[in-house]
């Protein structure tokens, strides 16, 4: 069954990366929650884009830049600030509940991320995606660290790169693949995620070609099409395919 995958939560009906969008995914039955992972100036892990600054608070001064007591203060309110790893772990990282996949653009903000999946138990539930760099200090540190290789350009990526990352996934953009690249892939003994996918008829077309996930920001739409209501919900990440 292909894994639904909410990106960034639910982000049409809140605002990504929030707590509310982290739950609105997991009650409409994601397997796993994307979710942006990035350091701010006094080391803290938190939820957020790099450009959401830009976006959300027309801000153009970087996160780098931000203690998490200025980036609360900038939040909003509670259901619109940009919540700690450290919170997301509390509420998603057990058992029955949606995994987390955490995207990191930084070597840094990898390793910071990881520290706290350890420090908190929930290796189980926790699968990372994001800079060929990042994925590199995260194999670097934890030979068995679960990760993605994202690839958005066409054809197979170089097996050296494979050899040294031993990733879990390969993620690219919906575009780019084909029932041929998928069974390659699959030939290899590596499963396939297809990311940002928000077109129901290009969500039904790459479940038939056997990815085994998909990456969305509508979560209720694609539960609904690749899970079976006979069968209720499938088993978390940490679960079904660790």
């Amino acid at each position: 069954m292909t894994l639904a995958i909410a990106h960034r939560g639910d982000p049409v009906q809140f605002r990504e990366n929030t707590l509310p969008a982290l739950r609105s995914a997991a009650a409409a039955g994601a397997d796993l929650i994307q979710v942006n992972a990035n350091l701010t100036s006094d080391g803290h892990v938190v939820l957020l884009h790099t450009d959401a600054f830009e976006r959300h608070w027309n801000l153009t001064r970087p996160l780098s830049g931000t203690t998490l007591a200025e980036l609360a203060a900038r939040g909003g309110g509670a259901d619109l600030r940009a919540p700690t790893l450290m919170e997301a772990l509390a509420e998603f990282g057990r058992t029955g509940t949606a995994g987390l996949l955490i995207d990191v653009c930084s070597a840094p903000a990898a390793l910071a991320a990881d520290e706290l999946v350890a420090e908190h138990k929930t290796a189980d539930h926790v699968l990372y995606t994001g800079s060929i760099d990042a994925m590199r200090a995260l194999r670097a540190r934890r030979p068995d660290a679960p990760l993605c290789l994202e690839w958005d350009q066409p054809g197979y990526p170089p097996a050296e790169l494979w050899q040294e990352l031993r990733p879990r996934f390969y993620t690219t953009r919906w575009d780019l693949l084909t029932r041929e690249l998928v069974a390659e892939v699959h030939r290899h003994g590596f499963g396939v995620c297809a990311r940002g996918v928000n077109d129901l008829p290009e969500m039904v077309r790459l479940a038939g070609t056997g990815v085994d996930a998909i990456s969305t920001d509508y979560p209720a739409d694609l539960v609904k099409l690749v899970k079976d209501p006979a069968r209720g919900r499938q088993e978390p990440y940490g679960q079904s395919i660790r």
